[in-house]
């Protein structure tokens, strides 16, 4: 049996070990990758000691969303093909019934979903080589990507940082010409989300209150024509007549808001801010941390006709869009496009620093990669 080298937990107190282990077999239904680059997600730490609300049973491989080298299929594939450049998604969903899902190598959640997690799909991408489900292999045009616009593999690693904002995006149907307000936009979702709506046709309105990376934001988008910048003040009557200022509405306010909170503004006012700074019928999608509850103005999202729409990750087709985006060239990669820099490459030994860069180096325009 062939082996390979992979990042094993297999205690909340304990680091990851580097292990060898077998390469798992492409069994129907399935695609092993050669992992070519994953990231390090920022947060990293608090998934694997528990910290986090993250659920998953040990021992475990650790994962993201990945760039990998077709390996081995399993007998059913009729696309997928040894040797091909894909981008591997790990948000799994049940076959038999998709409101089931996990995120491999990461979390489970209910007794359904950590049933699917404890079998096939357990471990994720953390390792030399992975198995993913073929629906979550998307054969990248690698001849146009590599070839034509000089993209490397570190730039297509990027392609998560748009992905997960493009689903809140794509689900209240933004549009060209639309004006939104994405706040925070200083994280690496919430950056991401700027640099998609811009792709997209919007105006963007980013809001937070970090004042470096706002002005490289726009800095980097300048030339779109279509960003404006807001140093939240923390008083939502001030940051809303800011928001519907710049909205470039004549004063009624932006189309849509996409909010991608963590955990730690529970309490801030940007939430109540930007939902006064609407349109009427205009829509807001919550795709962040937020633990608990937040407070939303009953009688104004009513008098004028609010959506708020919950969001989490992308769908499969999604997922088709996006790269169809990057592969005509609306979607730009590369740090001079798109402001997105790796700050660090680490192999499976070097991952407790590479956790520790991700953690410091987090925020808009920066990526840790670990590339076995």
């Amino acid at each position: 049996m062939s082996t390979q080298r992979a990042l094993l937990l297999t205690s909340k107190t304990s680091p990851l070990s580097l292990r060898t282990i077998p390469i798992p077999a492409a069994v129907p239904g399935s695609v092993v990758v050669k992992v070519l680059s994953t990231y390090i997600l920022s947060y990293l730490t608090s998934v694997l000691d528990g910290t986090a609300p993250y659920a998953h049973s040990l021992p475990l491989v650790p994962g993201a969303n990945t760039i990998g080298r077709v390996h081995a299929v399993g007998s059913d594939a009729t696309v997928l093909s040894e040797g091909q450049l894909v981008f591997c998604d790990i948000t799994v969903r049940a076959r038999d019934d998709p409101d089931v899902g996990i995120l491999m190598g990461m979390h489970g959640g209910d007794a359904q979903a950590m049933k699917l997690m404890q079998g096939e799909w357990r471990n994720g991408s953390f390792a030399e080589y992975a198995r993913f489900p073929l629906e979550n292999c998307f054969v990248l045009d690698e001849g146009l990507l590599c070839g034509e616009m000089g993209y490397s593999v570190e730039d297509l690693c990027a392609i998560p940082a748009y992905l997960t904002p493009f689903g809140g995006l794509a689900e209240i149907n933004l549009l060209p010409g639309e004006t939104i307000i994405i706040a925070p936009a200083t994280g690496r979702f919430g950056g991401g989300a700027v640099t998609t709506a811009l792709a997209m046709g919007a105006t963007v309105v980013a809001c937070g209150r970090n004042e470096a990376t706002l002005s490289a934001l726009k800095k980097t988008f300048a030339h779109t024509g279509r960003i404006e910048t807001i140093i939240l003040a923390g008083d939502k009557e001030t940051d809303t007549r800011a928001m519907i200022a710049a909205s470039r509405n004549k004063g009624k306010g932006a189309d849509a808001f996409l909010d991608f909170s963590p955990a730690a503004a529970a309490k801030s006012t940007h939430i109540a801010a930007v939902m006064a700074a609407l349109r009427p019928f205009g829509r807001a999608c919550f795709a962040g941390g937020i633990y608990g509850s937040v407070e939303i103005d009953y009688l104004g999202l009513m008098m004028r006709s609010l959506r708020i729409q919950g969001w989490l990750m992308y769908s499969r087709e999604m997922v088709g869009r996006l790269i169809k985006m990057v592969e005509k060239g609306n979607l730009k990669l590369g740090e001079r496009e798109s402001g997105m820099r790796t700050v660090g490459r680490f192999g499976l030994e070097g991952v407790e620093e590479g956790m520790e860069m991700a953690r410091r180096e987090r925020g808009w325009g920066k990526q840790v990669l670990l590339m076995p």
